[in-house]
């Protein structure tokens, strides 16, 4: 009789083993989806009182730099060390910026250095700065 009870227990497990019915198993909550990186927009170049930050920036042909305006005051971009040394029109593109707006230059087309300053500032080191577009 103990065999028959051995052998019908068997029976049964390999019956539930065969049945494609898991076994419930505790689960915690699942785990959060990996966030993805915001989309990074154009490098950035702010003006403060203090001058630009950073003052040298590196770029891909193809980008486009933003300033943004964080003074008091308004500034003047232009592309190129000096008025009579014009360059850069990339740069003059995003022009004269009042306190708190933000402006894109043109894309850059071609690798190169990129001098640029705040004419209003003309002389001050801290606003003269350097597009690198490689």
């Amino acid at each position: 009789m103990l065999r028959a009870y051995a052998l019908l227990l068997i029976v049964i497990v390999i019956a539930a083993a065969c049945s494609g019915v898991a076994p419930a198993t505790p689960t915690g909550p699942s785990p959060a989806p990996a966030a993805s990186p915001a989309p990074a927009g154009p490098p950035t170049v702010t003006i403060t009182a203090a001058g630009l930050s950073p003052l040298e920036i590196s770029i891909a042909v193809g980008q486009r730099v933003t300033f943004v305006n964080n003074d008091a005051r308004a500034h003047d971009l232009v592309g190129g060390p000096e008025p009579s040394v014009p360059e850069c029109p990339e740069v003059t593109a995003a022009g004269f910026l009042v306190p708190g707006q933000r402006a894109e230059t043109g894309v850059f087309t071609a690798p190169g250095t990129c001098r640029y300053h705040d004419h209003a500032m003309m002389g001050v080191p801290a606003f003269e700065g350097r597009i690198i577009i490689r």
